[in-house]
């Protein structure tokens, strides 16, 4: 015999189980026994604890009989590999139960594993809430490292409720049906963060949850959230942070911000009560889209309450197709944003703030080709200023062009600039807004109906009835775009081939159907056979233009607004929110008071997310110093400042 070959043979096959997995099915029942070997109906396990004490292997499936009830908590052991995920699921007829009744943290939970798939589980606590205690649905954490390809579907959680504030790992942004995230501060660009890949969140239910419905935190590539119901949510129904080029679509949001708001809730005072019910944030490219939103509530500590929110440091992300009913706004748009879109959205007696601006209109935020419609109330375009009315009010807003603004019965819009905390907040209605132009604020808007103080500034104002089919209808509660027909345009009417062309106008209107001539209509609907034809030419040499502003733009924007400096620092880092396009060159220089500065060249960085800069003196001199950055190019320069901040971080 060849003892070297049984050898290496020996050590192939230990490899291949390793790699391969294996591929083991797993029956667990409350009928069952622990001491059996848990591979069939008939010799299935018992409890949770035996399943907890297994490293499961890639390939394996763990079956717990639907119908069945087990109290305690499920965090079983093990990871996948690529094409072949350890499942969780069940067997029989209908999902099993993990109810985990007064404990705090997960229902089901995994740490550091990747290649996972969680489908048709049905989790619930059914416990009063407990100050200080937490508590969540089917939690997976990164903790450690990087962690991928995990899926959740068509599970069930419940009556979970944990606490809306707190420092745990299981209290506020933790307390959720469905939590996918890194431990490490995933919003932080100066802080080494673990991150997730590919992340599905589908066709789960998440009713009664205190705080949150689904969050996922820190993927970076192919995360999807899609197809979810969620109601009765303390909170924020769907939270997405640190997720680019992302997908949240055809998700169902009904009755959230239950709780949040109210300055006497019990617990800690480390709460958060600004919720919405889908919101981004630190995301690049991301899409909502197809999401409906209804009844979301506004406590009178909430400053959100919006059905949809742009957030800190999105960039060129997308909320288009959406519906939003009767909730305590439709868009927030936070400051720190750049080139994000709402288009082909219907808004529909969205309450209070329908629109709260803290973007300044250099951040070059669009909204078009949107349809708003309100017959109760007095309904805000927000602009604001500031808890310390710090801001200037011509420098807020965003671009509004080809949207229709329908007020009938005893309703109103109103332009109005805001400032001040949230209980107390000061009003200005007194206040115009800035004339509007191409590219910035109010331009070529339909306005119907009554506007408490005066229609916005906008020189291609349209002031005439749009011809809707039946302007007030609702939607069913569903994903379904049949009774939104009402808000298509009547033939004959005005706004057929009345818009302008933007840049990024998309593709589609509110119903699918191409926007195929060039001349769009106003509002959600594109009328077909309209006859109308573009000048094509122009189209192009429009959006060169856009590009080139629009790259330039984002070189700047990408910048930090303030450094910080600690005393005794001698390198100064400089962060990028998104890496510096390849296309530009230039310098950084760090010029001080007295002495020599420093310059370096920013071609020759290692990273085009990160320059750091030797540095001397106090931090006083370094506070008094300036930090210039010069950008070039297409033979074309333009230089700027980064300020300093005067506290320490």
């Amino acid at each position: 015999m060849n003892l070297t070959r049984t050898f290496f043979s020996v050590l192939w096959l230990l490899s291949a189980v390793s790699t391969f997995g294996q591929n083991k099915t797993y029956y667990i029942s409350t009928q069952g026994n622990d001491s059996t070997d848990g591979l069939s109906a008939s010799t299935a396990w018992k409890s949770i604890d035996k399943v907890n004490s297994i490293v499961f292997q890639p390939g394996d499936k763990i079956l717990f009989k639907g119908g069945e009830t087990w109290h305690g908590q499920l965090f079983p052991k093990g990871s996948g590999v690529e094409s072949n995920p350890i499942t969780l699921t069940s067997y029989g007829e209908g999902r099993p139960v993990i109810d985990f009744d007064d404990a705090e943290g997960a229902g089901i939970r995994l740490t550091d594993q990747s290649h996972w798939r969680i489908h048709n589980m049905e989790v619930t606590s059914g416990s009063q809430p407990k100050v200080g205690i937490g508590r969540q649905g089917i939690v997976a954490i990164s903790a450690k490292q990087d962690c991928a390809d995990l899926k959740i579907t068509n599970c069930y959680m419940h009556d979970i409720w944990g606490q809306l504030g707190g420092n745990t790992d299981y209290c506020g942004y933790n307390s959720a049906g469905i939590l996918v995230k890194s431990l490490t501060h995933w919003g932080h660009p100066d802080m080494k963060r673990t991150r997730w890949k590919d992340v599905e969140v589908g066709n789960n239910t998440i009713q009664r949850m205190d705080k949150c419905g689904i969050i996922v935190l820190s993927c970076k590539t192919g995360m999807r959230v899609h197809h979810n119901y969620i109601e009765d949510t303390g909170g924020d129904g769907i939270f997405c942070g640190g997720c680019d080029y992302a997908f949240i679509e055809y998700n169902v949001a009904k009755r959230t911000c239950l709780r949040s708001g109210y300055p006497y809730i019990q617990g800690d005072d480390n709460w958060w009560p600004h919720t919405a019910a889908i919101w981004i944030q630190d995301a690049e490219g991301t899409i909502m889209q197809y999401n409906a939103v209804y009844d979301t509530h506004r406590q009178p500590g909430n400053g959100d309450g919006e059905a949809y929110d742009f957030d800190f440091n999105c960039i060129r992300c997308i909320a288009q197709y959406n519906y939003s009913e009767n909730n305590g706004g439709f868009l927030l748009i936070m400051n720190r944003t750049f080139e994000n879109i709402a288009r082909y959205n219907i808004s529909v007696n969205d309450q209070t703030h329908l629109v709260q601006m803290q973007c300044a209109n250099t951040e070059r935020n669009l909204i078009y080709n949107n349809v708003f419609y309100i017959d109760y109330g007095t309904v805000d375009l927000d602009f604001f200023c500031g808890n310390d009315n710090e801001k200037e009010k011509e420098s807020l807003g965003a671009w509004f062009f080809n949207n229709i603004f329908y007020a009938t019965g005893q309703s109103y819009f109103r332009t109005v600039y805001t400032s001040g905390e949230v209980i107390g907040r000061n009003f200005d209605e007194t206040t115009q807004v800035p004339k509007g132009e191409m590219g910035k604020l109010f331009y070529h808007n339909c306005y119907f109906g009554p506007w408490k103080n005066g229609i916005p500034n906008d020189p291609e104002a349209i002031i005439t009835d749009p011809m809707l089919v039946a302007p007030g209808t609702v939607s069913n509660g569903k994903l379904d775009n049949s009774p939104l027909k009402a808000y298509q345009l009547q033939s004959g009417s005005p706004m057929i081939n009345a818009g302008i062309k933007p840049c990024n106008l998309g593709n589609r209107d509110f119903f699918g159907y191409m926007l195929k001539d060039g001349i769009p209509d106003i509002g959600v609907f594109e009328a077909s056979n309209s006859g109308a034809t573009a000048d094509l030419k122009q189209i192009k040499a429009a959006e060169t233009k856009y590009n080139d502003e629009s790259n330039w733009a984002l070189a700047k924007f990408i910048f930090p607004e303030s450094l910080r400096i600690k005393e005794g620092d001698k390198n100064l880092t400089i962060a990028t929110l998104i890496p510096l396009a390849k296309e530009f060159t230039g310098t950084i220089t760090w010029q001080p008071a007295k002495g020599k500065s420093t310059k370096i060249d920013i071609a020759k960085e290692k990273s085009r997310q990160q320059f750091t800069l030797k540095v001397k003196g106090t931090k006083s001199d370094i506070l008094n110093s300036k930090i210039n950055v010069s950008l070039s190019k297409d033979g074309k320069t333009q230089t700027f400042s980064i300020p300093f901040a005067k506290e320490d971080k």
